[in-house]
């Protein structure tokens, strides 16, 4: 059944490889025979979706666990090689100024969050649980810093053609 969930699609579609899929199901086998689980399934559903419920939550769980944030590190000396100059060295010293300035202005718990989450890069999981809360508390504080950070840079000229959407952030329609 997971062979084919992942070939149609949908949450199941990251279990690319043989391992994965693998592991995924001996997962599934060790939590569906815990006993609080065994406890929990009624005996009349049928006990192939109440597995597949099971694997989709190991499988979110997993994503979550691997989630990291992505597109405010510092860029490296492979871009000033790659033909960017002077004039891309002096832009990234600029905005890496800025976000400095940003972070000035946050809260000493905001501030751990931001380094936790895109100067360590660490996954929203690992974050909360150094700073003591639960993964939705950080998403959700994440997701304010991030807006925020968002209006500062567009204060002072950077990244003019996006808005915030939801949790992510999108090109306006006709800015390029």
């Amino acid at each position: 059944m997971l062979r084919a969930a992942a070939w149609r699609g949908g949450v199941f579609s990251h279990l690319k490889g043989a391992m994965e899929l693998e592991n995924l199901l001996l997962e599934t086998f060790a939590r569906a025979f815990e006993p609080r689980t065994r406890a929990a399934y009624d005996g009349t559903r049928p006990y192939g979706h109440f597995l597949m419920g099971i694997a989709r939550n190991v499988l979110l769980e997993e994503m979550r666990n691997r989630e990291v944030a992505v597109g405010l590190e510092p860029f490296g000396g492979e871009v000033e090689e790659e033909g960017g100059g002077l004039t891309q060295t002096l832009e990234d010293r600029e905005v890496e100024a800025l976000v400095a300035g940003f972070k000035e202005g946050l809260s000493t718990e905001e501030r751990r969050l931001f380094e936790l989450r895109f100067g360590e890069g660490l996954p929203q999981e690992t974050a909360a649980s150094r700073m003591g809360l639960t993964r939705i508390q950080v998403r959700r504080r994440e997701h304010g810093i991030k807006t925020r950070l968002l209006g500062f840079l567009q204060a002072r000229g950077y990244l003019e053609g996006l808005e915030t959407r939801g949790w992510s952030f999108f090109r306006r329609r006709g800015d390029s």
